[in-house]
């Protein structure tokens, strides 16, 4: 008998382990799941074990050129047209993983800081894409903030990890996207900017040339 009981309370026990995990994540994931060099090219695939179906993940708002302190509100949108909602994870890293600026929360219903380093959804915020995933025509749109450095770091690479569910309570039937978009470093002439450098350069060059041409000594004949 004791065996018995035993046995049922373990299976139990196996039960609500198994229920946990399955639905922890619903709540956020784990901190270094964005595919990242500070992640260790870690990803939610990991957890979820699917490759990417027909949808994306973006990240919209992030400066070609990021402006020393300047603070930058930025979107990370999900799209599905075969799932029912989703989560993300988003940090913002230099080229050796060393995560840079300061992420913050601009809607803590929907996001939460994962350590400082990463971003990412809450239950409030997966239950809400649900709800709201047909009539935002099967997205999801997450509002994060992140404040630049106040001094030049380089090259900065934006992260996201986007999980696009399918409700059905577990990790199973998830859809896994990843996406990076670089800004560069202040210090870096802009696009504009080199263009203006390289018509000065050949403009003059041309003048060079044209008072070299027109000051040249006259060829002297035999």
């Amino acid at each position: 008998m004791n065996s018995t009981r035993a046995r049922f309370f373990y299976g139990l026990a196996v039960v609500a382990f198994v229920s946990s995990q399955a639905m922890a994540y619903r709540e956020g994931p784990p901190a270094g799941m964005t595919g990242s060099p500070g992640s260790t090219g870690n990803t939610c695939m990991q957890c979820h074990g699917f490759a990417a179906g027909p949808g994306s993940v973006e990240i919209l708002g992030v400066p070609t050129q990021y402006a020393l302190s300047q603070t930058y509100d930025l979107t990370v949108r999900i799209s599905d047209p075969s799932q029912a909602g989703a989560g993300f994870e988003l940090s913002v890293e230099n080229a050796i993983g060393t995560h840079v600026g300061t992420l913050s929360v601009i809607d803590a219903v929907n996001t939460q800081l994962n350590t400082a380093d990463y971003i990412n959804h809450t239950l409030d915020g997966v239950d809400n894409s649900v709800a709201a995933w047909a009539v935002n025509g099967n997205s999801a749109d997450y509002q994060v903030r992140w404040q630049a450095p106040a001094s030049p770091a380089g090259p900065i690479t934006f992260w996201a990890a986007g999980n696009a569910i399918d409700d059905n309570g577990f990790n199973s039937g998830d859809f896994i996207y990843l996406t990076n978009v670089t800004a560069i470093d202040p210090t870096v002439p802009a696009a504009s900017t080199w263009g203006l450098i390289v018509m000065a350069i050949v403009l003059l060059t041309a003048g060079t040339l044209a008072v070299a041409r027109r000051y040249r000594p006259a060829t002297v004949r035999a």
